[in-house]
């Protein structure tokens, strides 16, 4: 009888363990390999449809990557959408159309420096009605140069009023913008 009881035991704890390891939320994604980032940007009128390039194909450590000047006209609206790459392998792997499956877990941020007239507007939320910030309404002021540091982060709490510094970093990449 004792063998009984030690059977049924042992099988009780192997089911609630199966059951608690099957419910876990999956809230432990990998980061994503990035290597290129791209700002595409276009005036609503269509006069303006640039790709900006920041490239670091050997990652993290390596040489440093390159990275082009957006410059833009001043005083005009210009719709943009970021791109990322993972060029370290071979065919390049476009991770954009991965990152936006998963917009509920991943979110844009913007740093504007202070000295550029710009401002970046949200076109876009995720499934949940959290920002996303994949597609966004850049507005240029009058002439000025500083940077736009873009921020991808990985599981951040959207939830919360400081969403923008939660979760963890896929990519943290800065281009040098100048409004002439």
């Amino acid at each position: 009888m004792n063998t009984h009881l030690l059977k049924i035991g042992f099988l009780t704890l192997l089911l609630v363990a199966l059951v608690a390891t099957s419910c876990r939320k999956d809230d432990d994604t990998e980061n994503e390999v990035l290597t290129t980032v791209v700002v595409h940007l276009k005036s609503a009128d269509g006069t303006f449809d640039k790709r900006f390039t920041w490239d670091d194909p050997d990652g993290d450590g390596g040489l440093p990557p390159t990275v082009e000047d957006i410059v833009l006209a001043p005083n005009r609206e210009y719709e943009a959408k970021v791109s990322f790459y993972d060029r370290s392998k071979s065919p390049e792997v476009d991770v954009t159309k991965e990152i936006e499956a998963e917009s509920d877990s991943h979110l844009l941020v913007y740093s504007i420096s202070s000295a550029l007239n710009l401002t970046i507007t949200p076109l876009d939320m995720d499934s949940k009605g959290y920002p996303f910030r994949l597609r966004t309404r850049w507005t240029t002021g009058a002439v000025s140069t500083g940077s736009v540091r873009v921020v991808l982060r990985h599981n951040p709490r959207k939830q919360l009023p400081n969403l923008d510094e939660t979760g963890s970093v896929d990519a943290d990449v800065e281009f040098p913008v100048r409004i002439q």
